[in-house]
């Protein structure tokens, strides 16, 4: 089981570099497999993650599994307690896309405005600045999927990026893309007067 969930995220990993919704080295995806969490490695770029770059830790972020010398992703806590306040998810997704990105930076929720977006998305909240990897995202992001309605599958964070988590990885992929989207298409149709 842990090998095929591996293999998704690689998978996964890959396909959020291809379609743009991260660049360099930035962004993790994870999943959750009874007590323990599969992570991306830290510093790995998500275009070059294979299986080997899965990090398998328990809920106190103590490796459990992986390759010597890799640590699991900075965002770790964010992941951790995003499974601690849903329980009914198994994965989440944190990227930085630019249309997403673009409206966090203007501290603005993206315009849920297509007919996709209000039925699947309904709400994609907005949370204040916090360092990446430090405490305090941590705790924005832990208190903002604790108090949002449980339709809530994604969040963006201020001047950071994009945060989405579902059951399935296809899925939670597939939140993350329409998000994406729905910023697209209301920055365009911003544009036209």
């Amino acid at each position: 089981m842990l090998e095929d969930l591996k293999r998704k995220i690689a998978k996964y990993s890959n396909l959020a570099y291809q379609r743009g919704l991260v660049g360099a080295a930035g962004g993790n995806v994870s999943a959750r497999h009874e007590n323990l969490f599969l992570i991306t490695a830290g510093g790995r770029s998500l275009r070059d993650v294979t299986e080997e770059d899965i990090i398998v830790v328990d809920e106190n972020n103590n490796i459990i599994e992986g390759v010597e010398g890799q640590k699991p992703s900075k965002e770790t806590s964010l992941h951790v307690n995003v499974y601690k306040y849903r329980q009914d998810i198994d994965c989440v997704i944190h990227v930085h896309p630019a249309y997403c990105t673009a409206y966090a930076i203007k501290k603005k929720a993206v315009p849920i405005l297509t007919a996709s977006a209000k039925l699947k998305l309904r709400e994609v909240p907005i949370i204040g600045y916090a360092n990446p990897g430090s405490k305090e995202l941590v705790e924005f992001v832990a208190q903002c999927v604790k108090n949002s309605p449980e339709y809530v599958k994604a969040l963006t964070l201020e001047a950071h990026g994009l945060i989405v988590w579902e059951k399935g990885l296809g899925n939670c992929f597939d939140i993350a893309e329409l998000v994406e989207e729905t910023a697209r298409v209301a920055f365009i149709s911003e544009q036209i007067k």
